[in-house]
């Protein structure tokens, strides 16, 4: 699995559906046919990398623990041309409110091209991307690229746009600089996912890596389970053939959700949350702290129950975890259960609690900006211990499906359903990543006919996520946009409306087209 390469395809029609191949055919052409208007000259080959929607298992990929995503059908593709007289990068957008990118790479000491975390532009992801890239591999002396991108991903809607752009330059430049490679092999697609996540780190984005792994690895027709420690592990997961079949639906609030801007108060925060709570658990469970001083959730797991000696006694292993993290959901309780810890502390009440000085607490877990007064231990560390639970039953319960006869979908749907709505509970209780828009439109999806709704991508705006019968998804998306969008946004209509809610098939990962289209 680790060895396997970026597959390079030259038919674009296995990456979509037989309803969208149509559409993207046109877009891919367009994409080439402005590219040699804008260069003078044809693309050498088009980096492509989708999207993804998290079906569940919210916040809990830095923490650790293992999540169930599946790769949509709305990508980034940057067509590329390999320029050997220069190492200047070109960099453009087909949408042209996007300022173009230009830049002479700077040497490996100096990291190649500037990026500003705080100057929050579109194009430090593809600079992300390149930097990342040029650091794993070493070249001192890269080539120059000709590069235009068009993306279908939606901004800010927590369908991971800006890792499938991250993803995307990544796989754009190693292919640019295949040649340079020397004795090194060209990574496989694990690699390049490993490397995805560190860079977009440069953007400032303390992330887990589910958005990169699932753009990069996923498969067809299967969501994905992306397993983070001790080492990154994915395996599809398939959903049985029902009468009718499954489908999921995506509605975006069109509440932009952008991570890079608003991390110091959400997304890095929380992490920093996690990261005291796993301590000061470890602490009173009387689990040592690595040399690094640094842990996380999943680790105190599995400190705790190598500890106590635990004993499977015959389970399965979904069995076993979900007793597992039924029991720390318990200690949990117990240990930050005082009306002191769970109305939340202060940053200097955490690092006490954590045995260490404010100074030695910034210096292993804020490696990123954060701005916040109150920490809460309690309601993240029950979140992440409970949504992890949610994504071994989702699992199991698609895993065991496969292998009966009888199965009835409605049976399969409220079980699946309902995993989903109490994740949806959980992000706004305890996790408090959802909002007044978020909380609205789960609530109309149930009642016009979703077995379970809940927010995807980090919350706080952005899309919901929808199980759906597939004979219903017609009807289901009108009631949506009736009582949704003609109430909060009745300027969007046709096209526009298209775009913020619709279905979507499981997608393939990314991919390098050499092809003709």
């Amino acid at each position: 699995m680790t060895s396997s390469p970026l597959p390079v395809i030259d038919d674009i029609s296995i990456l979509y559906s037989e309803p969208k191949i149509a559409s993207a055919r046109a877009r891919w052409i367009d994409l080439s046919i402005q590219f040699e208007k804008r260069y003078g000259r044809v693309p050498d080959f088009i980096a492509r990398s989708p999207g993804r929607v998290n079906l569940i298992g919210e916040h809990i990929d830095y923490a650790g623990f293992g999540v169930l995503p599946m790769a949509i059908e709305d990508d980034c593709l940057i067509a590329v041309a390999v320029d050997e007289t220069s190492s200047d990068v070109k960099f453009a957008n087909l949408n042209e409110k996007y300022s173009p990118l230009e830049f002479t790479p700077k040497s490996k000491q100096e990291g190649y091209v500037d990026i500003n975390p705080e100057a929050h532009i579109w194009s430090n992801y593809f600079a992300a991307g390149y930097r990342g890239l040029l650091d794993e591999v070493h070249i001192e002396n890269p080539k120059g690229m000709l590069c235009l991108m068009s993306g279908t991903v939606p901004t800010g809607a927590g369908l991971s746009s800006s890792s499938a752009f991250v993803c995307c330059s990544v796989i754009a430049t190693i292919k640019a600089q295949e040649s340079l490679l020397g004795g090194n092999k060209m990574p496989s697609a694990h690699e390049l996912a490993v490397i995805s996540i560190r860079s977009e780190r440069h953007v400032g984005t303390m992330g887990g890596g589910m958005d990169q792994a699932c753009s990069i690895l996923s498969k067809p027709k299967s969501a994905l389970f992306i397993e983070f420690h001790p080492v990154l592990k994915v395996t599809p997961v398939y959903f049985p053939a029902t009468n009718p079949p499954i489908a999921f639906v995506i509605a975006n609030t069109l509440v932009a959700s952008d991570k890079a801007v608003t991390a110091p108060v959400r997304y890095n925060l929380r992490v920093v949350e996690t990261r005291g709570a796993a301590r000061i658990l470890a602490i009173a469970l009387g689990i040592p702290i690595p040399a690094s001083g640094k842990l996380h959730l999943k680790q105190v797991v599995d400190a705790h129950f190598a500890k106590i000696g635990y004993q499977s006694a015959g389970k399965t292993d979904a069995e076993a975890d979900i007793e597992k993290l039924s029991e720390m959901v318990k200690i949990v309780e117990r240990v930050f259960g005082t009306e002191e810890i769970k109305s939340g502390v202060s940053y200097a009440k955490m690092c006490e609690l954590a045995g260490l000085s404010e100074d030695e607490f910034k210096k292993l877990y804020i490696q990123q900006p954060i701005r916040g007064d109150i920490f809460h231990l309690y309601r993240r560390a029950k979140h992440v211990y409970s949504e992890e639970k949610r994504v071994v039953e989702f699992r199991d319960i698609c895993e065991k499906a496969m292998h009966q006869n009888d199965l009835k979908a409605e049976t399969l749907f409220s079980q699946l359903g309902g995993l989903m709505d109490a994740s949806q509970d959980s992000c706004h209780e305890l996790f408090d990543c959802s909002c007044d828009e978020l909380e609205e439109l789960t609530a109309l999806a149930r009642r016009v006919g979703a077995y379970g709704s809940r927010l995807t991508g980090a919350g706080w705006g952005g899309a919901t996520v929808s199980l759906v019968a597939e004979n219903k998804v017609p009807e289901f998306i009108e009631s949506i946009k009736k009582e949704f969008y003609a109430k909060h946004h009745p300027e969007l209509t046709g096209e526009h409306l298209d775009h913020a809610v619709f279905a979507t098939a499981p997608s393939s990962g990314a991919a390098t087209f050499v092809g003709r289209l």
